[in-house]
């Protein structure tokens, strides 16, 4: 990965973070019928992307995006999975191998 200062990690781990928790509080949201969970996940939500937007401006947006995006969906599925008892068929874990892959291939950008 390209040189960085570690301000700019911190913040991406705290968008990626931010960006779990409001996936995670939007399922206990109940469709957002439970308001409490609706509000939090928004609000992570809305912080995620503060964090990102300040991690972007010491680490190259395809780099920062990608990773946010693809741990972000890693840990949500791993979560919907002990959590909440969801399941993945074959292909599933095949999508999931695949971001990980990109994420890692990031690396070399």
């Amino acid at each position: 990965m390209p040189d960085f200062a570690p301000i700019h990690a911190l913040y991406l781990a705290v968008a990626i973070a931010l960006e779990i928790a409001a996936n995670v509080l939007m399922k206990f949201s109940e469709g957002f019928r439970r308001k409490l969970p609706a509000a939090a996940a928004i609000l992570c939500a809305l912080a995620a992307f503060t964090a990102l937007s300040y991690a972007i401006e010491g680490i190259q947006l395809s780099v920062a995006y990608g990773v946010w995006g693809g741990v972000g969906l890693i840990a949500t599925a791993i979560l919907g999975i002990t959590l909440f008892g969801e399941r993945l068929r074959p292909s599933g874990w095949l999508g999931l191998l695949l971001i990980t892959s990109g994420v890692v291939l990031l690396k070399f950008t």
